[in-house]
């Protein structure tokens, strides 16, 4: 047992260690972001397992700067009956809503030509004028053009029940004048609340979304913003596996501040 030891303590020394020296600790999505995903503390083996604790922290690739909120406690769960398990923090991602919300590129321009034609709902005044009847009356027969950016970024929390997610966004329409200028409509604030349940078979079941409407501000007039749908959804939707790899025995679990991934892995 004595010449096993050496020979692992020779192995680590020589080889493990040289190749993490060799591993990138970060990696650039875009013009926007990065992930760091360098070690933060020393690898920890046990007689059966070996745990790399990674940072996952998304950040400015101009301007890296901390998060101004730290990563939660990690407990993972004691039992480990597959062979690979990595535990992605709900930190992670909320440093990327962080990234590019303050970056400012979460906006997006929503024009009637964007919507599939055989859909009820269309961005022109006349369809506006039957829920804000002064839009269709000062700009009548005219679409409607949708600026939406996030006012805050976007926060995720993962809970053993399932995911919580709640961006708050904010939606100025205008009406576009024949001379194709822009006429201010009203401003919406929008919190929208989706919850989702995880099944074991790597899929989500979104079961639940809640869109809450405040009027900001109005150009045409007081009008009310009460709505509040509630939509349903029952399809879930399977997520994407490594590359060259086979996984089996696939497990997809919510705890407290993470989600776990474990599978069984051959090699093709």
């Amino acid at each position: 047992s004595l010449q096993i030891c050496q020979v692992v303590t020779s192995s680590v020394s020589s080889k493990l260690q040289s190749y993490l020296k060799t591993l990138r600790v970060t990696t650039k999505i875009d013009q926007v972001a990065g992930i760091n995903y360098s070690l933060v503390a020393p690898l920890t083996a046990t007689a059966d397992s070996l745990d790399g604790q990674l940072k996952g922290e998304f950040y400015n690739v101009a301007q890296p700067s901390p998060a101004p909120f730290g990563p939660p406690a990690l407990a993972f769960p004691p039992d480990h009956e597959r062979m690979v398990y990595l535990g992605f923090s709900d930190y992670f991602f909320n440093t990327a809503g962080l990234v590019y919300q303050q970056a400012g590129v979460l906006h997006l321009t929503v024009m009637d030509d964007m919507i599939p034609k055989g859909s009820k709902f269309r961005l022109t005044t006349t369809f506006l004028g039957a829920l804000i009847p002064q839009v269709a009356k000062m700009f009548p027969n005219m679409t409607v053009q949708l600026n939406i950016w996030a006012s805050s970024p976007p926060h995720l929390t993962m809970l053993p029940t399932g995911l919580v997610f709640t961006p708050a966004l904010e939606t100025q329409a205008f009406a576009v004048l024949p001379n194709s200028s822009l006429a201010p409509l009203f401003v919406l604030h929008l919190v929208s609340c989706s919850q989702a349940w995880v099944n074991g078979d790597l899929s989500f079941l979104l079961p639940s979304h809640r869109l809450l409407l405040e009027l900001k501000h109005s150009d045409v007039g007081p009008f009310s913003v009460s709505l509040r749908p509630l939509v349903r959804l029952q399809k879930g939707f399977p997520l994407p596996l490594p590359a060259n790899v086979q996984l089996f025995n696939l497990v997809l679990q919510s705890h407290q501040n993470f989600l776990l991934f474990g599978a069984d892995v051959h090699y093709s």
